[in-house]
């Protein structure tokens, strides 16, 4: 049963009841910007319970929504390891009506001269530096660091933990893991995927896998050295 009332801009909903969705919520609810409504999700029953939040069912209910004045979506579907699932969730949202306002954890910390675009979501304890600018839709998880002049592209998806230092790019659906290090100045392309604890040295060409735990270029010895 969808609740009806009148228009009102802080009431939002939150698209995705998996695990994410609960940090997602206690983060809105942190905020005290938003009333959270209830929860989308295409695989919990309707009316079943997200930390408080009520399930109000799967994407067929959101043409409903928008009729009774729910004009703002969270979107806390993941999709590391697969970019086009929290993609798909922000077209469909998109061409239901909603906008998808920029969310921040109050314990994180934005300088005034980075730029969030719209959908993206800034958890506890992580900070984005001076001229640093997020794309639409992009997740920046606990205790990552976006430094001054990085560019992140649309829905790249940073694990807790990553550190990036000064002038990094990431393209477009790039995917990092937890305690990943990139050096300055570094580019990594698109769709590119980097797993837990990497180190990342020099360019990564898109659509790559940096396998965790390893270094980027793999370092090669030269056995004619003499030491």
């Amino acid at each position: 049963m969808i609740p009806t009332f009148s228009f009102d801009p802080t009431r939002v909903i939150i698209y995705g009841g998996g695990g994410l969705s609960k940090m997602i919520i206690e983060t809105v609810r942190a905020t005290g910007a938003y009333q959270i409504v209830g929860v989308i999700d295409d695989g919990l029953p309707q009316g079943s319970d997200v930390i408080g939040a009520p399930v109000l069912g799967n994407e067929d209910v959101l043409p409903d929504l928008f009729k009774n004045g729910v004009r703002m979506a969270v979107n806390s579907v993941g999709g590391i390891g697969n970019y086009k699932v929290r993609l798909a969730v922000f077209e469909r949202l998109a061409e239901a009506g909603f906008v998808c306002p920029a969310i921040v954890h109050p314990t994180a910390y934005i300088d005034h001269s980075a730029k969030l675009e719209a959908g993206v979501l800034v958890l506890a304890q992580s900070y984005v530096s001076g001229n640093a600018v997020v794309g639409m839709g992009s997740l920046i998880n606990n205790t990552v660091v976006v430094s001054h002049d990085n560019i992140l592209g649309v829905c790249t998806n940073l694990s807790p933990g990553a550190k990036l230092a000064g002038d990094v790019i990431l393209e477009d659906f790039v995917q990092v893991g937890m305690n990943v290090t990139i050096n300055i100045g570094v580019r990594i392309g698109k769709e590119t995927l980097i797993g837990n604890g990497a180190t990342i040295k020099k360019d990564v060409p898109p659509a790559t896998r940096v396998y965790a735990g390893s270094i980027w270029p793999t370092y090669t010895p030269n056995k004619n050295r003499t030491v």
